[in-house]
């Protein structure tokens, strides 16, 4: 933790988690999509008024979070966390560039990529607290929550691809696994300084 500008970092991932919280901008523009069966990323489908707002949100999160992986790559005992939020930043940046309704496959490889680098950070986390004896309680659950939804999620989505079955609300879960990564992801640093400092 004494290579990494603390302040800054902080300060980049609250912000990045506040931009990466689209439902934010979903219940600033009314709720346009019907939560139960629509995904968050609909939001950005050039069909949608919220497109550019969606996708610019989407980038801007992925930028700040690569800058903040880069201002703390010196710190070794974090290796496996921050290449996994490398490359959930990189699939959330593609993702912003391949709107749903534009390049479909596209967008499903990009946003497994950022579900892969979530689940990974979810684990990492998880490793280094269970290292720190489980410190920071409120950051475990988090993390817990992350990684049980997020697999969770792409199960239903595996399920529905595989056998064009549909699932009863994987919107619903889908917010609530980006809620709980958003919280995961603006309270990492002072969650892991907490527990590093015990």
């Amino acid at each position: 933790m004494v290579a990494v500008p603390y302040r800054l970092v902080r300060n980049l991932l609250v912000a990045a988690a506040a931009l990466y919280c689209s439902l934010l901008l979903e219940a600033a523009a009314g709720f346009p999509l019907d939560v139960r069966t629509s995904f968050l990323s609909e939001l950005g489908a050039r069909d949608q008024s919220t497109s550019l707002y969606a996708r610019a949100m989407d980038l801007s999160s992925s930028a700040l979070t690569l800058l903040a992986v880069l201002l703390a790559r010196h710190a070794r005992e974090f290796s496996g966390l921050l290449v996994s939020a490398a490359v959930f930043a990189f699939g959330t940046m593609f993702d912003s560039f391949s709107p749903m309704d534009v390049v479909p496959v596209l967008h499903e490889a990009t946003s497994t990529v950022a579900g892969v680098g979530s689940i990974g950070m979810a684990v990492c986390t998880l490793i280094v607290l269970r290292r720190c004896g489980w410190t920071s309680k409120f950051l475990a659950a988090l993390a817990g929550g992350v990684l049980i939804t997020q697999v969770w999620l792409g199960c239903v989505v595996a399920y529905e691809t595989l056998s064009g079955a549909e699932v009863a609300a994987p919107g619903i879960l889908q917010r609530a696994s980006t809620l709980l990564f958003c919280l995961l992801l603006g309270t990492l640093l002072p969650g892991l300084r907490q527990a590093l400092s015990r």
